[in-house]
């Protein structure tokens, strides 16, 4: 009897993706049941992001839908930006004919540190925020630039 080991590894791996994608929905399930039990930090939502080259400059696009651009802080270092979101709403509805009172309060906030492929010039960064996005771009620092030197 002979073992095909392509077989059997592509059947493991099926298996494999399987188990985590039932694990990945029971957690996605559980959280979503009880995320309010958790600790703040754990409830922070964690924004997607892109980093771009451009030569003499990084981009970074993080996404921040839901929030305005004056409840958005951002702090630049050398090799990282830090993106702060926080909301906290409170909305009032009075039904006089019911005799009670309504109230909906809603916190969120977004946090994300995203390291910088190389070291940037943090006091010259830019951002702003066009339809839900957040554009960081910042010069890179002069030490990190690369130059072609001629053998002599």
């Amino acid at each position: 009897m002979s073992i095909d080991a392509n077989s059997v590894a592509s059947e493991l791996a099926e298996v494999i993706a399987k188990i985590q994608k039932e694990l990945n929905d029971t957690l996605r399930e559980i959280w979503a049941r009880h995320s309010s039990l958790y600790p703040e930090k754990l409830r922070m939502m964690d924004p997607l992001y892109d980093i771009e080259d451009r030569g003499d400059s990084i981009a970074v696009y993080v996404d921040v839908p839901g929030f305005r651009k004056n409840e958005i802080k951002i702090r630049v270092t050398e090799d990282a930006v830090e993106v702060i979101a926080q909301k906290n709403e409170e909305r009032v509805k009075e039904e006089e004919s019911r005799k009670y009172l309504h109230r909906q309060r809603l916190y969120k906030q977004i946090y994300k540190k995203i390291t910088l492929p190389t070291k940037v010039r943090p006091e010259l960064a830019k951002a702003r925020f066009e339809d839900g996005v957040l554009i960081v771009v910042v010069p890179k620092s002069g030490a990190e630039r690369e130059v072609e030197v001629k053998v002599e």
